[in-house]
């Protein structure tokens, strides 16, 4: 039997709560970092008169509220998502049902619309989130030269809107310029890429048969781009000098797409190889882009593209 000195046996006591203490110590986890952005600061809406379920708009369309709750109802600057039925008579036009994807928009000022503005304007500013609502718009109202060829004075157009959501145009303001230093990164880097790619100078890169030429920073995570599905989509397109043509992220508005709908021949080609979140950037000959016809005032016929792609969503 072995004869432990007091001693000894304090020493090992002390050795192994030490290390039980420094375990456990090692255990905790590291303190989460908390987001030190400013809360964004919404202003109280004022008591918005009550809608009556049936009536007629201020530019005179008779409409219907088939659903209708008290929630706020959109003012100027937010932003909408909203599902539109369009009838003619009672033939459907267009569904945004058919498409699985909502029209999402900003409010404008109705100075900013046409004049007069057209039903499903006007339609959104009487509902809150889950109304459903119908507007009527007799063509034998219309003036002749506004109408289009595609109707006739007997014809009836039914708008049918559903409210999905609201989002205060503080919020969508906020974003707006949270954005902006992302949007000048983006369109530095595309520019500089654009030398680069014109100098022999870019790396990295992968051209197809097709003669597309692109590089993919970013594969993405969530679903795939495949063909035939609509997605939500962020976009700057570029001359090859640099001019920018067009650019969604200025407006904080995705655009709705469908793969393989021969928009943009080099987009169908790219986009099956990105998934949700997917970044790349694309240089578009012109027979993959908008050929020789162009794409007046901006795109000059056989004009080769260059496009920073991302898509936000895949549904």
């Amino acid at each position: 039997m072995l004869n432990l000195s007091k001693d000894f046996i304090m020493k090992h006591i002390v050795v192994f709560i030490l290390t039980i203490i420094l375990f456990f110590g090692c255990q905790e986890k590291a303190p989460e970092t908390k987001n030190v952005d400013k809360p964004v600061v919404t202003t109280p809406r004022k008591k918005q008169t009550p809608v009556a379920a049936v009536g007629v708009t201020a530019s005179g369309y008779p409409y219907k509220l088939h659903v209708q709750n008290k929630g706020i109802r959109p003012i100027i600057g937010d932003e909408v998502v909203y599902h539109q039925l369009l009838m003619k008579n009672d033939s459907v036009v267009r569904s945004t049902y058919l498409g699985f994807e909502p029209i999402k928009a900003v409010m404008p000022a109705k100075a900013d619309v046409a004049d007069p503005p057209p039903p499903s304007y006007e339609g959104i500013f009487l509902m809150a989130i889950n109304d459903s609502i119908t507007l009527l718009q007799p063509m034998d109202s219309v003036k002749n030269y506004l109408r289009p060829r595609w109707l006739q004075k007997s014809d009836t157009l039914k708008y049918t809107l559903k409210l999905l959501d609201i989002r205060r145009k503080e919020i969508v303001e906020a974003e707006r310029d949270s954005l902006k230093g992302l949007e000048l990164i983006m369109i530095g880097k595309t520019q500089q890429w654009i030398k680069d790619h014109q100098a022999g100078k870019l790396k990295n890169i992968t051209k197809s048969d097709s003669g597309l030429t692109y590089i993919i920073h970013e594969e993405g995570t969530g679903k795939e781009a495949s063909t035939k599905k609509y997605i939500q989509l962020h976009y700057a397109g570029f001359k090859m000098d640099g001019t920018i043509l067009d650019n969604t992220y200025s407006r904080n508005q995705p655009a709705a797409y469908r793969v393989g709908n021969k928009g943009v021949l080099g987009w169908d080609e790219l986009l099956p190889k990105l998934k949700e979140g997917g970044k790349a950037t694309v240089f578009v000959p012109s027979k993959l882009a908008y050929g020789e016809k162009g794409r007046a005032p901006k795109v000059e016929p056989n004009e080769d593209l260059v496009f920073y792609l991302e898509v936000v969503k895949v549904n």
